[in-house]
């Protein structure tokens, strides 16, 4: 038995899944809103049976493995990771020799933000900076238990101790290097790479310390101005400051919940937003919005609230973060903290958090806050000013992905700038077409294609819905399966399900009329025609189909329903069938008709009859 199997053996798929969703149960299985799309009503179902999970809304589904890397992002290798402690299986570091290194940087990072907490944290420590430095975050609002679970700590004026501590871990000098917590000087000796610094470890989206900012020692900030207020970790193997939201590990979950995400510029704005209720919050650490980190987003939203500082270099990060996030088709509003009286999050949910929800509350569309800022800023009287004015807001409005959107905005700047909305409309196209030849983004286009795709496959034919429940019922109640091979000749069954639909007549005659799910999945995976992903999907879908169908139902005389029900779903099929036939016979008499080819329309027309006649009696 490999690693995944052992840790599926070991692991309940419901007891992984209610971790992250509130599940209820449906009959013998469990189901909740789905976590993956917007939903009212729960489509999302569970199966303790069969160990697997699908949504009818979105179609999403699969295992216990899936699940997790959907919820969390992660790839196979890190989901067995993840996993593994949780299912008590012990994973060789040979089973993972690429990741050694990485592993070992890792395992460095982890151990010094225990250090450096231990020291900021221990009360027997009694050094008089340590204490002042505790006061100053309990000033700033965060008590002992608010920086353990952000794992703040403190690294001592100390060339030496981190790393002294790591050799006697049995980490090398070259490894404390390389995971970015030591520096080497001309000399090739090495030393702490942080120094008196209040210390922010930086997370993963699963929680693991890749990096650190460190911010100066407030009591020590005039005296060494050679090093910036906030220092970071190095670019690693690990940490890419670029594909990294700070808090996103602790903001997920309320950002599925909430349906969006507050993005806000730096680290303290997030713990202190964090601590006071906003939990779908995260820090893009400074940085304007990298495609890496709206990838990241994507994946639990598409709706992003922005609050960045309100001072020029605030102002130039949200500039730069949203264009890249219109071109992916994302949703944006940005928040104004006007009249309020403070320039950051961090200082105004110190002030009044009140304040702060309603500023989000009251965040506006980007291209109203565009409209809002520049009107106010540029002298509209003075036409080189307002033509450059209108230039930038329609290279915005430009990158909605919506075209209505783009319609109802140049509307709303015509009116603003009194300017001819035609004149507007002109423009855009010669904006549009410049984009077109130079700058058109490749995960914009490939996204509206996925979406035209998905739209299609979502477009679900009669034919299939029938012939999916009916395999559905199948798996669900085999004793049925007697009864549907003698009423439903397979010239029937659509072409695409009936390699499926003779695979569980073969297993059911050779299995004593007996037809489990599970070892079904077992049988037909040695069959190469169904290894790919998409056909494992299907197959979750069907196994799940008929007690998601059947949920509603009253219990009671069940087995007569089941019989009515695919008594019906057999007649239908038979209609849809002939249905086909007098359409296709139909076709060709068209065709016959402009041939003038007398002979053979006769014997179509004789075809079309009797085709005509046997539906008119299944009717």
């Amino acid at each position: 038995m490999n690693h995944s199997e052992e840790i599926k053996a070991k692991l309940d798929i419901v007891d992984v899944v209610s971790g992250y969703l509130n599940l209820k149960a449906a009959g013998s299985n469990f189901r909740a809103t789905c976590p993956f799309h917007n939903e009212k009503t729960p489509s999302f179902m569970v199966s303790p049976e069969k160990q697997i999970w699908h949504c009818f809304g979105c179609g999403k589904g699969g295992d216990i493995f899936s699940f997790v890397m959907e919820m969390e992002g992660l790839d196979f290798v890190e989901t067995i990771k993840l996993l593994a402690p949780k299912a008590g299986v012990i994973l060789d570091d040979k089973d993972f020799s690429q990741d050694k290194n990485k592993n070992r940087s890792l395992e460095i990072l982890e151990l010094s933000q225990k250090y450096y907490n231990f020291i900021l944290t221990n009360e027997k420590n009694k050094n008089d900076n340590i204490i002042k430095i505790r006061e100053y975050l309990l000033g700033r609002g965060l008590d002992l238990e608010a920086i353990n679970r952000w794992g703040i700590g403190y690294s001592l004026n100390s060339f030496d101790d981190l790393s002294n501590f790591l050799k006697s871990k049995k980490f090398t000098e070259n490894e404390i290097f390389l995971s970015g917590m030591s520096v080497k000087n001309e000399k090739g000796r090495h030393y702490n790479r942080f120094r008196d610094r209040i210390m922010f470890p930086i997370k993963d989206v699963s929680g693991r310390t890749l990096a650190f900012t460190a911010r100066v020692n407030p009591f020590a900030e005039n005296n060494d101005k050679s090093m910036g207020k906030y220092i970071n970790s190095p670019q690693t193997t690990l940490y890419d400051k670029s594909r990294i939201l700070f808090a996103l590990d602790k903001a997920k979950m309320a950002i599925k919940e909430k349906g969006f995400v507050i993005i806000v510029e730096g680290q303290m704005d997030a713990i202190t937003a964090h601590e006071a209720g906003f939990k779908n919050l995260v820090a893009s650490s400074g940085t304007a919005l990298t495609i890496a980190q709206l990838n990241l987003i994507k994946r639990y939203t598409n709706n992003l609230v922005l609050s960045f500082d309100q001072d020029l270099a605030g102002l130039a990060a949200t500039d730069r973060g949203v264009a890249e996030a219109l071109k992916m088709g994302l949703n944006l509003k940005i928040i104004s903290f006007e009249g309020i009286g403070a320039k950051d999050p961090d200082e105004i949910i110190r002030q009044n958090p009140e304040a702060f929800k309603r500023a989000v509350d009251n965040a506006k569309n980007i291209i109203d806050y565009y409209l809002t800022e520049e009107s106010k800023n540029v002298d509209l009287s003075k036409p080189e000013l307002k033509n450059k004015s209108v230039h930038k807001i329609l290279t915005v409005i430009n990158m909605l992905y919506n075209k209505v959107e783009q319609d109802f905005w140049l509307k709303e700047l015509s009116q603003k700038y009194d300017v001819n909305e035609d004149s507007l409309r002109e423009e855009i196209l010669k904006i549009g077409k410049k984009d077109n030849k130079t700058n058109i983004s490749a995960s914009t286009k490939n996204k509206g294609k996925n979406f035209i795709q998905q739209e299609k496959a979502d477009a679900k034919s009669r034919d299939d819905k029938l012939f999916e429940l009916l395999l559905a019922l199948i798996f669900r109640f085999p004793q049925i399966f007697d009864y549907v091979v003698n009423n439903l000749n397979l010239e029937y069954i659509l072409e695409k399900y009936r390699k499926l639909y003779d695979l569980m007549l073969v297993y059911y005659n050779e299995n004593n009329k007996k037809l489990d799910y599970n070892q079904f999945l077992a049988y037909i995976s040695t069959k190469e025609d169904y290894q790919d992903a998409s056909f494992s999907i299907f197959l979750n879908k069907i196994g799940l189909l008929a007690d998601f169908y059947l949920q509603e139902q009253d219990d009671s005389d069940l087995e007569n329903k089941i019989k009515k029900e695919v008594t019906g779903i057999i007649l239908e099929i038979k209609k849809l069938y002939y249905k086909n036939l007098v359409r296709n016979k139909k076709e060709e008499l068209i065709l016959l008709e402009k041939r003038n080819d007398k002979d053979e329309i006769s014997g179509v027309m004789n075809d079309l009859k009797s085709l005509s006649e046997e539906l008119k009696k299944l009717e």
